[in-house]
């Protein structure tokens, strides 16, 4: 069996997760980074996009917004403002969402109106990586 890690995942709205994982693999501003057992004490942020858990040798996908990951002595905790499971995420909402958000994007606004519109493309298109519906 491999070695595992306490695993908590919060959200304003919710506490999303909190149990053993063997792997969690998630995005941040200069990549994704992956962490297990016994992994070094650090801070990052979470980018928005896919988080993948390992539990009990199987993988379950996650979109994520922004937030930060702090990882200690055997606990890791994901701060982030929005999450969802894939199978929970609604595909034809994501794609509005998306064509709603660069509409947005290709109109005259303000620059703090362009970047809300920015934010929410990239919370679509995390969503529909998640769920598979950007193929």
């Amino acid at each position: 069996m491999a070695k595992t890690f306490q695993l908590n995942i919060l959200a304003p709205d919710k506490a999303f997760f909190s149990g053993e994982a063997e792997q969690i693999v998630f995005d941040t501003p200069k990549g994704r980074i992956g962490l297990m057992a016994d992994h070094m004490a650090m801070l990052a942020s979470v980018a928005e996009g896919l988080l993948e858990i390992c539990v009990d040798g199987k993988w379950q996908t996650a979109a994520v917004g922004q937030g930060f990951a702090e990882v200690g002595s055997g606990v890791a905790d994901l701060f982030v403002d929005t999450v969802e499971w894939a199978e929970d995420i609604d595909i034809v909402r994501a794609r509005q969402a998306l064509e709603r958000a660069s509409e947005r994007m290709g109109s005259d606004i303000s620059h703090t109106e362009f970047l809300r519109s920015q934010a929410a493309m990239s919370r679509a298109l995390a969503r529909l990586r998640a769920a598979g519906g950007d193929k």
